[in-house]
Order: structure tokens, then C-alpha cells, then sequence
């Protein structure tokens, strides 16, 4: 009897499983508002679903280091379920007190995170309440950022060749 309770209980837990984690990429790093106090900095995550299941996101875990010095640690909700093979946009705030952050300039930068999902099923459901059930994926990206908020504007298309005039 036992050893079928085990079984059964196995299989809805590896049943439930079978999602794909999310794919996160971090597509942009930019500072938005600067005040004496200190500056905000958004990251943009693209969110890709490669599940034919909806996956619920539930916290997000991050960091951000300005060359080399962790300026930020924190966590925030993501509040939002990445459509069945969907891509979502995701945007996470940073707040930089001034003393940790040089006034202008370029500085080099590392993000790195995670994020937790909640695979289908009620099972999972069940084992998320009770804090057995976290399963992350996580992103990271490192780059150059302008902090006098002057980005590079992006590449302009050549101008379309004008049509030949007839005679």
C-alpha cells in the first residue's frame, strides 16, 4: 500500500514537471531618473516561454554591480504569466544611492538574477504553499552604461536610392 502511495505521489510530481524553464535574456541596461539622492536604473528582461503550458512568474532575485562594486541586491515580483510558447517583456527597477555611483560618465556594469516559475499542475501548486517546490532559471548580462544618460542613438538605415527619372 505504501509503496503504491509512493508511486502514485511520484508520478504526479514528475508529471507535473515536464515544462520547459523560461528563457530570460536581458536586452537592455539603461538609467532613467537622477535626483541628488541617487539615480534609477531599469533592466529589460525578455521573457520566452518554450512551454505549451502558461508558466505564472512569482519573484524575481537580483543584483547589479557598477565596476566591480555590487550597488544593488534586491527582489520584486515580476507579477505576470508568460503566455503558452509567449514572449513577455519584463522590467525590473534599481535604485542607486548618488554615494555609490559616479555622476556621469561610462562605468562598466554586471546584472545577474533569477527567477522563480511555477510549473502546471495542481501538485505543484500544492508543493509551491508548502515552499517545497522553487524552480529558477536565471539571466545575466555585463556591459557598458552611460550615466549622463547620453546612449549612442541606434544605427539609421540608408536612405532609399530615389527612383530614375524618365527622360
Amino acid at each position: 500500500m505504501f509503496r503504491a502511495a509512493l508511486i502514485l505521489i511520484t508520478g504526479f510530481f514528475l508529471g507535473g514537471c515536464g515544462a520547459a524553464a523560461p528563457k530570460l535574456t536581458v536586452t537592455d541596461v539603461r538609467t532613467d531618473v537622477v535626483e541628488p539622492t541617487g539615480r534609477l536604473i531599469y533592466i529589460e528582461i525578455d521573457a520566452q516561454n518554450r512551454s505549451d503550458d502558461a508558466l505564472p512568474l512569482k519573484d524575481a532575485t537580483y543584483t547589479l554591480k557598477l565596476d566591480g562594486q555590487q550597488v544593488f541586491s534586491g527582489q520584486r515580483s515580476p507579477e505576470c504569466t508568460l503566455r503558452v510558447f509567449g514572449q513577455q517583456k519584463i522590467t525590473l527597477p534599481v535604485a542607486v544611492p548618488s554615494d555609490k555611483v559616479p555622476a556621469s560618465g561610462t562605468v562598466r556594469y554586471e546584472v545577474s538574477g533569477s527567477m522563480v516559475y511555477l510549473p502546471p499542475g495542481r501538485f505543484n501548486e500544492i508543493l509551491y504553499e508548502y515552499h517545497l517546490l522553487r524552480p529558477t532559471t536565471s539571466f545575466s548580462r555585463s556591459g557598458q552604461i552611460a550615466l549622463d544618460g547620453s546612449t549612442p542613438p541606434p544605427p539609421t538605415p540608408a536612405p532609399a536610392p530615389a527612383p530614375a527619372s524618365a527622360p
